[in-house]
């Protein structure tokens, strides 16, 4: 095998070069070549070859040619059991040909695909093992995820001179996980605490508006009731005012009373209304009513009035001589002697 001392290192060299040839082929003919010597490698060596010239391959550039490759590999892998473990938490790690490659992040998916008691066996025999402390700590990161299925390994483990402590150190981890469930979790408790918190002091506070206003409410309602109420008020009061201009009383100028025109009015003429107050003088001015600057239009005449209504003021004095005057002739006609003094 030239310069390689075995078997397992010509191997290994061989499958890192098969790793380098596809991700440094400039033709597609190039990487299918890569490709179709890869899957011979494995369909040959994949059960004899050495672990780290499998986790080589880990490390191909995922297309749709390598993803069967690496598929078939991670599987290979995971087939051998609690033995092949260390490797691959050394590549999760780093501890790979291609640091900057998926290596590390496919060897911690291929521990997953292991069944988890020998997953947890494989992860004691590391704490038993030459690793160094950044290895079996990871390794004791793993058990205490595993929890109560890894403690028979580790009690089994206490004894070891190299894994005793290690072991120990999980187990105390695991028994305090199972005895405070919440640990871990406080500040996630009080987050949500307070988050509760909040959504009853919003709560809280939604009833308040709703109490304020419904309150409101109630004030609108009571001042609504309370305008109606003054308009009826009102209303009474205007129909007071109506009354009382029906009896023949209205405001008159510089706030006194005087009667009203058309009670006035009712009644024979020179007569007073039904209170017994005399009709208002016929010499003197025509009313006015109070608020108006033009005097009240001269009443029609008896004969030209509407039926049933009488004038706005006292009677006519011209109108009343004329009449009298008239009956005197009348009556000289019909008596033949001197009609009697006015």
């Amino acid at each position: 095998m030239g310069s390689y001392r075995s078997d397992d290192e010509a191997l290994i060299g061989l499958a890192r070069q098969l790793t380098d040839a596809y991700g440094e082929a400039r033709t597609r003919e190039d990487q299918d070549y890569a490709c179709e010597s890869i899957d011979e490698f494995l369909s040959e060596f994949k059960r004899s070859a050495p672990s780290e010239a499998l986790i080589a391959f880990l490390g191909l550039p995922l297309t749709a040619e390598t993803y069967p490759l690496v598929d078939e590999t991670q599987m290979a892998l995971a087939a051998r059991g609690p033995a092949v473990v260390e490797l691959l938490l050394r590549a999760v790690l780093g501890d790979v040909y291609d640091p900057a490659g998926p290596a590390s992040e496919r060897a911690a998916e291929t521990i997953d695909e292991l069944p988890r008691g020998e997953a947890s066996l494989g992860l004691t025999e590391v704490l038993c093992g030459r690793g160094d402390g950044q290895l079996k700590g990871a390794a004791v990161d793993g058990l205490v995820a595993l929890g109560g299925l890894a403690e028979p390994d580790l009690v089994a483990a206490l004894d070891d001179p190299r894994g005793g402590d290690w072991a120990q150190a999980a187990l105390e981890q695991i028994r305090y996980g199972r005895e405070h469930p919440g640990a871990g979790g406080d500040e996630l408790d009080a987050g949500e605490d307070e988050e509760a918190g909040d959504e009853e002091a919003g709560d809280d506070e939604a009833v308040d508006d709703e109490d304020a206003e419904a309150a409101d409410d109630e004030d609108a309602e009571a001042a609504d009731d309370d305008f109606a109420n003054a308009g009826d008020d009102g209303d009474e009061a205007d129909d007071d005012d109506d009354s009382a201009g029906d009896d023949g009383v209205s405001a008159g100028e510089g706030g006194a009373w005087e009667p009203d025109a058309e009670a006035a009015g009712e009644g024979d003429a020179g007569e007073g209304d039904a209170s017994g107050e005399a009709a208002p003088d016929p010499s003197g001015p025509p009313y006015e009513p109070a608020g108006t600057d033009q005097p009240t239009p001269a009443p029609e005449h008896p004969a030209t009035a509407a039926p049933g209504l009488l004038p706005s003021a006292g009677p006519d004095l011209d109108l009343v001589d004329d009449a009298y005057e008239d009956f005197l002739r009348r009556f000289e006609q019909e008596a033949g002697g001197e009609a009697p003094s006015p």
